[in-house]
């Protein structure tokens, strides 16, 4: 785990090295191809627009098949690529407490979601305006449609142009289906009951003397996890260090000081309201308790904490349909038309505790106030009721085009087509405080705790996200000229598209009269145009160079060309030499140009505060936040260099090793407020009014308790990752079943960041959330109808949390390894169906924890625990 050993890395190796060499052992069995004159079919792979025979190109391509998604048990696409290997430091997903609960990404490298290009059958699919326009939502994708997912690990922004920095995940949906499939399935997560999970799809499809149709629908319905459903996110008060006292949020979790807590008047400390026990009568000491907050606001303090745990959730439900159409027909002689519609509806289901909202102005006759002078008091406005959030997104894709060849031209093809998607993603949130509610009870001395007072202080909310992308593409592919090793194939193309995003909020949150809520409208749009084109040539029999550039013209910061450069030697019959290096750029989003000052709740640890007043369990808590946009940002822009080889050992057994090495420049990053908090105490941020820090005052030469802290977008130094990927595949035939074998192994080296504002930037890898090693292992055993697998997925251990040496900040402590065994049986009934019954995380493992037992990384570890699972598939 430890970031620089030398043993650990070498162990590591060893384990994949010594799978690999153990078949190197084994005697080489090389087939000499009888067919060698027939025609091979030429397809187009994932990073190039040219067809071509080779499924093993110059660019490393991993494959997950629709049986790999479901033997790995896996729910919906993105719970597949989310177990990838390739994820390697987690991506987010539904989550109650986010704007962007109904939401998924994927992040490969762990260079973030907005730097991954994610395509549905190689044409761009948009981002959502849920996640500002710059990643796309997997929540749209129907699994039953999907036919395999290709996943590119180099730069592709030559071929498809920005957001491909770090990778592209194309989506191949099934197309040229005959007959008819129909799926039902169910899960039951052990630690809740009954059934949690629900899954119903259709797939159909017709085939014509000149073309075929497709259709699926597709239902998948899974439920949302509540805090207190499980024990380690569940609210708790524990004596960590013997001393017979609680402090809050070093000694607390699931607690908030949003209760009834009341700040002195110059914010040098703070008490729980006099009336706290009153509450803890009311409402139950589970519920609102004092607790002593001398390490979080100072000596003296108190806090009357609110139990939020008890009734937030922490993952929230999906309930999603689709209906996916694929078409094509010959309309005449090398002539095809092709069109594909998709509509996606999902809803989502999220409760957070009832409003947490600062009570301004406080009185100074309230009987919740000590002080006898008008402050400020943290209260949780219970009587108002949970925040519940409904979540409707509605995703509408539609492309149709022409594509056809040219006998006359030595069969060169061509291929128009008009793409337009249009998402609508409605939030509405019920249940919270109006602060105008609150002004009118207390100007007309309405009782708060009466149902009318109740009444006046209820507020629902509307966010209203909206996007529309139009993309016109046109190219041709042809040969010309020749090489030793055959003809060059070239290809040509022009595309055109526009962005409109929008993020529309209501006009009281907006004026910021809604206690409990956060955000302020955005907007902007975007037209781009590019041109673009790629050869592969062939120097020799067994050398091929391929070269790519695109030149792209952005509406609102400027162009860019961006080019690339591949070759692929096949140095043996069964062995594949190669190498590529690549540039990219990636626009800044919309919102991170466009948008207004948005308020959030963010986590943050504050260091410098620990270190100040002597506290050496310094915990992640929430700050009041300031976001905002810039619209001076420019374009990352990067270099993506990859050596690889793919060897066939023996016939049906093979390995893949790629040495990988992304360096990102003029990184568009928002600083995290912790990163903001530790950077103007060391001197190396300067305050701004983007960057600052507000905090209370503190004792003579100490610092104070931060109250708020203002973040927001810059283009910073670097980002730069490197690592290996070893990939080893197998099929053996026996006398007694056919076994088949999958591990796929990614190891990150480096992972060279800017930690802290101004002080350089400092390698990562091995640090809490960012994992040195992922494997992924998949075995199965056919023995006629019946066949068994078994799914392991490793996560490597990590340091837990970091801490300033001086001028330097070290990492520290130590998080567990993570191990999930997935097992499935299924029974193949011929025409009467096909029976899967699964069992996910066998045996029951808890999500890693931090050291004081609480669950704070749900991008790289979910909270399922164990979940039985069964379908049946029949097909006619």
């Amino acid at each position: 785990m430890y970031k620089n050993s030398l043993l650990a890395n070498s162990v590591r190796f060893a384990l994949v090295g010594g799978a690999a060499m153990t078949a190197f052992t084994a005697p080489a069995v090389f087939a000499a191809d009888e067919q060698a004159a027939d025609k091979v079919e030429r397809i187009e792979v994932t990073g190039s627009r040219i067809k071509r025979s080779d499924l093993e190109g110059a660019s490393p391509v991993t494959t997950i098949t629709a049986d790999d998604m479901k033997v790995e048990g896996n729910f919906t696409v993105a719970d597949a690529l989310r177990n990838s290997n390739l994820n390697s430091f987690g991506s987010f997903s539904e989550r109650s407490g986010s704007s962007a609960q109904s939401q998924a990404t994927i992040n490969l490298r762990g260079a973030g979601s907005s730097r991954t290009l994610v395509l549905i059958d190689g044409k761009r699919f948009p981002g959502s305006p849920t996640l500002g326009g710059s990643s796309a939502n997997l929540n749209a994708i129907p699994m039953a449609a999907v036919e395999r997912i290709e996943i590119l690990t180099d730069g592709a922004s030559s071929t498809y142009g920005s957001d491909a920095i770090a990778g592209v995940v194309n989506i191949i949906m099934k197309k040229n289906f005959q007959g008819i499939e129909f799926n039902v399935g169910g899960g039951s997560r052990d630690r809740d009951g009954g059934l949690t999970s629900k899954e119903f799809s259709v797939v159909a499809g017709y085939e014509m003397d000149k073309g075929n149709i497709t259709f699926a629908f597709d239902h998948q319905d899974r439920k949302g996890i509540a805090d207190g459903d499980r024990a380690f996110s569940a609210p708790w008060m524990r004596d960590l260090n013997g001393d017979g006292e609680i402090q809050a949020y070093s000694e607390t979790d699931g607690w908030s000081i949003y209760g009834a807590t009341i700040a002195s008047p110059d914010f040098s400390e703070a008490q729980a309201s006099p009336l706290c026990d009153d509450l803890a009568a009311q409402y139950g000491d589970n519920v609102f308790k004092t607790v002593k907050a001398d390490d979080d606001w100072g000596p003296g303090s108190t806090y009357c904490m609110y139990a939020y745990g008890n009734v937030s959730y922490n993952k929230a439900s999906v309930d999603r349909n689709t209906v996916y159409v694929d078409a094509n027909y010959e309309i005449a002689e090398d002539v095809e038309w092709f069109g594909r519609i998709m509509f996606t509806q999902n809803n989502s289901f999220g409760r957070y505790a009832p409003p947490a909202a600062a009570w301004n102005n406080m009185s100074a006759d309230n009987p919740h106030n000590p002080y006898g002078e008008e402050t400020r008091g943290y209260f949780r406005w219970v009587g108002i009721g949970t925040r519940d959030g409904n979540v409707d997104d509605y995703n509408q894709d539609y492309l149709t085009g022409l594509r056809g060849s040219i006998s006359a031209w030595n069969d060169a093809t061509w291929e128009f087509y008009y793409h337009y998607n249009k998402a609508d993603n409605k939030s509405i949130g019920e249940y919270y405080l109006s602060y105008s509610g609150l002004a009118y009870n207390e100007a007309n001395g309405i009782d708060l705790g009466s149902e009318a007072g109740v009444n006046n202080m209820k507020a629902t909310t509307l966010t209203q996200d909206r996007a529309t992308f139009h993309q016109y593409n046109a190219g041709i592919g042809f040969d010309a000229f020749e090489l030793p090793g055959g003809a060059v194939a070239h290809y040509f193309g022009l595309e055109y598209f526009e962005q409109d995003f929008a993020s529309i909020y209501d006009a009281q949150s907006e004026a910021g009269l809604i206690g409990g809520s956060a955000g302020n409208s955005a907007g902007g749009d975007r037209q781009v145009w590019a041109a673009f084109y790629e050869a592969a040539m062939p120097l020799t029999d067994t050398i091929e160079l391929n070269i790519a550039a695109r030149y792209d013209d952005y509406s609102d910061f400027g162009n860019n060309v961006a080019p690339k450069a591949s070759v692929r030697w096949q140095a043996l019959d069964n062995l594949v030499l190669r190498a590529s290096y690549s540039e990219a750029f990636r626009a800044p989003a919309l919102d991170q140009l466009y948008a207004a000052t948005t308020f959030s709740a963010d986590d943050g640890t504050d260091y410098p505060y620990c270190v100040s007043n002597g506290i050496a369990d310094c915990p992640e808590k929430q700050y009041d936040t300031y976001i905002r946009a810039n619209k001076d940002l420019g374009p990352e822009t990067s270099e993506y260099i990859n050596l690889g080889l793919a060897w066939d050992i023996v016939d049906n057994f093979g390995i893949k090793v790629d040495y990988f090495d992304l360096k990102i420049d003029d990184v568009i990053s928002r600083r995290s407020i912790t990163n903001v908090m530790r950077g103007i105490a060391s001197g190396n941020l300067a305050p701004s009014d983007t960057f600052y820090v507000v905090r209370a005052p503190g004792e003579a030469g100490k610092l104070g308790k931060a109250l708020e802290v203002g973040t927001g977008y810059g283009n910073s130094d670097k980002l730069q990752i490197k690592g290996i990927d070893v990939g080893l595949n197998g099929n053996f035939e026996t006398d007694f079943g056919d076994f088949g074998i999958a591990w796929t192994n990614s190891f990150v080296l480096e992972y060279v960041e800017e930690v802290e504002g101004g002080s350089g930037a400092i390698d990562t890898a091995g640090w809490s959330g960012q994992p040195e090693y992922k494997s992924v292992f998949t075995t199965t055993y056919t023995m006629g109808d019946h066949r068994v697998s078994w799914n392991m997925n490793y996560t490597d251990s990590t340091y837990e949390s970091s801490k300033s040496v001086g001028d330097t900040i070290v990492p520290e402590g130590s998080l567990d390894s993570w191990l999930i065994h997935n097992i499935s049986y299924t029974y193949d009934a011929g025409s009467f169906g096909a029976i899967m019954l699964g069992v996910n995380n066998l045996t029951d493992e808890d999500p890693v924890l931090s050291s004081d037992g609480k669950f704070e990384n749900a991008d790289l570890y979910n909270n399922y625990g164990r979940e039985y699972r069964a379908s049946y598939t029949l097909k006619f």
